[in-house]
């Protein structure tokens, strides 16, 4: 019997991690390889709900009137660095030419399909790794300032509702009634019914990539500075040596292009850049709750009573907008008047494409590279499904859910 390729998987976030599971269990030999701890980046900081009824893209028709005041301030939930826009005028003309109803009906309909089987993909590495005392089935809760807000959310949760996606909304006095804590400022709510959330995201990373470990699987630490494409064999470099593998799947976050690049596919990559702030508190709230005003989440975790989520586009470089924590901060300190001192401050960098679906799929220059990021604010969410459909593809099986959506050849 032949023996199966030996592939490499590039980037082990969430997606990286899940990828080199589903490979392994069916016979490959893999190496996973990364300059940062398995997780440890922006499969860590996020807001760390297992969010399937995210299919509504941060594209929106409403987004042409209100790009002026987004320029100018910088606490609402999506934030625009008037400089970076500029230096990449190429990437926004694409993400407004993907703004009209039409477009973000199809790109919520395409979200829709991969997330409908983002929980059952989960399910099935847990029945392998248990990591039940870190999984919170208490739905996510979604608040609104006004009522102009809960009405205007109509449109957006008609689009969720279209595609599977359960919402109950309460009065505020329900709302109180669940969660105590909660300064009575908001209008009502909505819970995504089914929803979940994990307590320590960084716990479910490291076991699922411990059982990769013990299971043959094969981690190095180390940046690759260069993938060279033959036919048979896929030359990596990194460590200062050649190391050769007949498949490579590339899911480096916001970093992909940079060895997308090198082979001739050149991606519209930009990122989403997420903040969070964890405050010293345990027992405040028992759900993740969304806030309309900013478009953060507040979530209890282990560690402490983390906030996170909004978007910025400022691309990789620009330092932390201390701006943006501190509304963070405030905002949070609003809606629970009882947080305690802050205990850190995070910023990551989601990869994001301006059509936000991600790329999932072959090289069209060399079938035996696979791309599989660009998941914006849903990797967690997306990982353990993505790592089905790779594990599809590396298996020459045409996976259980369309894929042509995320072509990686859909931007030439």
């Amino acid at each position: 019997m032949q023996s199966k390729p030996h592939i490499a998987v590039v980037g082990a976030g969430i997606v990286g991690i899940c990828s080199a599971y589903f490979l392994q269990k069916t016979g490959f030999q893999v190496t996973l390889v990364d300059k940062n701890e398995p997780g440890s980046m922006t499969s860590y900081g996020h807001a760390c709900t297992f969010a399937d009824y995210a299919c509504v893209p941060v594209n929106s028709p409403d987004l042409f009137k209100n790009i002026p005041s987004m320029l100018l301030k910088s606490n609402g939930p999506l934030a625009i660095d008037f400089f970076h826009v500029l230096k990449n005028l190429n990437w926004a003309t694409k993400f407004l030419q993907n703004c009209t109803s039409k477009k973000v009906e199809y790109i919520s309909n395409s979200l829709g399909n991969l997330l409908n089987n983002a929980s059952i993909s989960y399910d099935e590495i847990f029945t392998d790794i248990n990591v039940s005392e870190y999984i919170k089935n208490e739905e996510a809760l979604y608040l609104y300032q006004n009522e102009s807000e809960f009405l205007k959310a109509k449109i957006t949760n008609d689009l969720r509702q279209k595609n599977g996606v359960k919402i109950k909304t309460l009065s505020k006095t329900e709302i109180l009634e669940l969660e105590p804590s909660l300064a009575p400022i908001f209008y009502n709510g909505q819970i995504f019914i089914g929803s979940r959330h994990t307590t320590n995201p960084s716990i479910i990373s490291k076991k699922i990539f411990e059982n990769f470990i013990n299971n043959g699987g094969n981690f190095i630490q180390c940046e690759v500075n260069d993938i060279i494409s033959e036919n048979n064999l896929i030359t990596l470099n990194y460590n200062n040596n050649k190391h050769n593998y007949e498949k490579v799947i590339i899911c480096a976050g916001a970093w992909s292009n940079n060895l997308s690049k090198k082979i001739g596919d050149n991606f519209p990559l930009d990122t989403e850049r997420g903040y969070h702030v964890m405050f010293d508190n345990h027992g405040l709230i028992n759900r993740p709750i969304g806030w309309s005003q900013t478009g953060f989440y507040l979530v209890q975790l282990e560690e402490g009573l983390r906030a996170a989520g909004t978007v910025e586009i400022a691309g990789l470089s620009k330092p932390a907008n201390k701006k943006r924590t501190k509304m963070i901060e405030n905002q949070a300190r609003k809606l629970l008047p009882n947080l305690n001192n802050v205990k850190s401050t995070w910023l990551g960098f989601r990869p994001t494409l301006p059509d936000s679906l991600p790329v999932i799929g072959p090289s069209k220059k060399n079938k035996n590279i696979i791309y599989a990021f660009g998941h914006q604010h849903i990797g967690w969410t997306l990982g353990a499904v993505t790592g089905k459909i790779i594990n599809s593809i590396c298996n020459e099986r045409v996976p259980n859910i369309d894929i042509e959506p995320f072509n990686p050849s859909r931007f030439n």
